[in-house]
């Protein structure tokens, strides 16, 4: 049983995490906070800018508080600044897309590895480069991965295939699910090409 929403200028739900604005993809990411838990600094002193929307929900574990920031990337910073301080917080969770994520400390990483790339001409390049520099570092014995993404297994795709340049590929789109990435905007789906 949901309780009202209280807006703060923008609607409440997105139907999906990954939508098309103008040409800018807009995500959709909500954290749940324990009903008697204190809601953070960032949110709390950021609340009067419409950066979310703030509002108390009963869920399957019990009465929360609802922060969802709708227009990322536009907020993308205090959300991250939200993010991190909820990994204090006993019981706080988080979904994309109403697709809950393993723990904070995971969309952490990723959202933030998106924000990197967000000043970056080439998206596309940026991912595969850091996909590189992690297989590097852990010493991947597969020279020619594909890997499109860091967040991907690199063992798991092959160089034969055209798994690096998109996730079209139902392995790969496991893979992505898996990875808790497949809502990122820099990963080229079938119907982007």
């Amino acid at each position: 049983m949901a309780m009202p929403v209280a807006h703060l200028g923008r609607p409440a739900w997105r139907h999906s995490s990954v939508e098309d604005s103008g040409g800018q993809a807009v995500l959709d990411i909500t954290l749940y906070l324990p009903g008697n838990a204190s809601l953070p600094c960032p949110i709390s002193e950021h609340s009067a800018e419409q950066a979310f929307t703030h509002g108390i929900e009963v869920t399957g574990s019990g009465l929360h508080h609802v922060v969802t920031f709708a227009d990322l990337p536009e907020h993308i910073d205090l959300a991250l600044q939200a993010i991190g301080e909820c990994v204090r917080i006993p019981g706080a969770w988080a979904a994309v897309g109403g697709q809950r994520m393993s723990s904070l400390v995971a969309l952490w990483n990723r959202l933030d590895c998106y924000r990197q790339s967000l000043s970056c001409s080439d998206r596309v390049s940026y991912c595969r480069n850091k996909a590189a520099s992690v297989r590097a570092g852990l010493g991947c014995g597969l020279a020619f991965c594909s890997a499109p993404c860091q967040f991907l297994c690199p063992l798991c795709t092959l160089k034969d295939t055209s798994l690096g340049r998109s996730i079209v590929h139902p392995e790969t789109q496991v893979l992505a699910v898996l990875g808790e990435i497949d809502w990122c905007p820099n990963l080229i789906r079938s119907t982007d090409q």
